[in-house]
């Protein structure tokens, strides 16, 4: 996975202003221990070179450990390690990358010192509120942990880059861009690992980079990536794009999935049609018969019809009556309003039989049609025995002349 430079906003550049010895200093001239230390510590002021610097300023802290310049010295040093950081940024794995990692792992074990309210008696953060310096030192810790995730993805290292994402998330939830990348993070883990388990803890990191609005949303372009990303991934899991608008609504609350997060796949989703399909057969087996044979004509036509059905008796099934196409024939619908079966009889009905009426009924297969309508046409052989529900008085006679035959 190619690693991105992260939307982490930079505070300091701007907040802490530029610094010198002669402005950090609460005296009016700063007060050296001897000339040694004079000459260490405004050869570290003066040093431009970042990575010089903070070694100068290493040196200093050591040979000068109770220097009365302690105060300015550990706020320079706090100012160097963000250089570096900073500049560690989108740059290959090398001297600067190296650099970048090495000075943000020492601000982040050094942070209570670095950024001690201490700090804050010097001239140069007189102004700054309490607020300002607390908002300061998160930022500051958010980027160290970003630039040792970039530096992690650069060596493939997903293990390392997701626990550093995670901890920029903990810092500041609404860093929409990290979401984003931990949640690509996360699909290109299960990947390589062909363990698609955490899927649904990936779509929902791809959810919240979506949900995050104001200054740390993801710009237009991040916007349009992040979105083709999250569409892709969640159909191919769910199926479909059903439900994803309520997961954007739902990331919108926190930057992590809650407990017990679930997302249902397509095989999950299938799974669950299935039993809910065989607990509903259970208890309509009629229904379920009936569903299986319109199923198999629909696929299988004339040949499945004239192999495994014509001429076979049917279980009992119950309908409503829609109509009397003849005076042999009642339309009823099994399981459509508009009829899918026709009752066929040798004899004559006699009597009225109103549409809705409920009947149980069954027969023997005789034809069927696909078009203008499905419908299967069952010879019920014995109106005695093979069919309840009419209403009182209706019968079946035979013609009044001439043989009788089946229509």
């Amino acid at each position: 996975m190619k690693p991105t430079l992260l939307a982490v906003t930079l505070l300091l550049a701007g907040s802490l202003g530029s610094l010198n010895l002669a402005q950090t200093a609460p005296a009016a001239e700063p007060t050296w221990q001897n000339p040694g230390e004079s000459e260490i510590g405004l050869a570290a002021d003066a040093e431009t070179d970042p990575a010089k610097k903070l070694e100068l300023l290493k040196k200093w802290e050591q040979q000068y450990p109770t220097s009365a310049l302690s105060n300015q010295r550990t706020f320079m040093t706090t100012k160097t390690l963000i250089a570096l950081i900073t500049a560690a940024f989108g740059k290959p794995d090398g001297a600067e990358l190296q650099a970048g990692t090495k000075a943000a792992q020492q601000l982040i074990r050094g942070l209570g010192d670095y950024f001690s309210d201490s700090l804050r008696s010097l001239s140069a953060l007189a102004q700054m509120s309490p607020a300002d310096w607390a908002k300061a030192r998160a930022t500051s810790e958010m980027q160290a942990h970003a630039v040792l995730a970039y530096a992690a993805m650069l060596k493939k290292d997903d293990a390392a880059a997701e626990a550093e994402y995670r901890r920029v998330l903990v810092i500041d939830p609404t860093q929409a861009a990290t979401s984003y990348q931990l949640g690509a993070l996360l699909i290109h883990e299960m990947a390589a690992s062909k363990d698609y388990t955490r899927f649904p803890e990936a779509l929902y990191e791809l959810a919240r980079s979506l949900a995050v609005t104001g200054a740390s949303a993801l710009p237009p372009p991040g916007t349009a990536a992040a979105t083709k990303a999250l569409t892709g991934n969640y159909t191919n899991y769910h199926g479909d794009t059903s439900g994803m608008d309520s997961l954007i609504a739902q990331a919108a609350g926190s930057a992590f999935p809650p407990d017990n997060f679930q997302l249902l796949s397509v095989q999950q989703i299938a799974n669950q049609k299935q039993q809910e399909h065989e607990a509903w057969a259970l208890k309509h087996p009629d229904l379920n018969i009936w569903e299986t044979i319109k199923d198999s004509l629909d696929q299988k036509g004339d040949d499945y019809f004239a192999t495994n059905l014509k001429g076979v008796g049917m279980p009992e099934f119950q309908g409503t009556v829609v109509s009397l196409p003849s005076s042999r024939q009642i339309l009823v619908n099994i399981n459509n309003a508009a009829g899918d079966a026709i009752l066929k009889f040798d004899d004559n009905i006699k009597g009225d039989i109103p549409a809705g009426t409920t009947l149980h009924f069954k027969g023997v297969v005789d034809a069927w049609t696909k078009t203008p309508a499905y419908i299967v046409t069952l010879d019920v052989l014995d109106p005695k025995t093979d069919i309840t529900g009419l209403p009182e008085g209706v019968t079946f006679v035979p013609d009044k002349a001439g043989p009788r035959t089946r229509r």
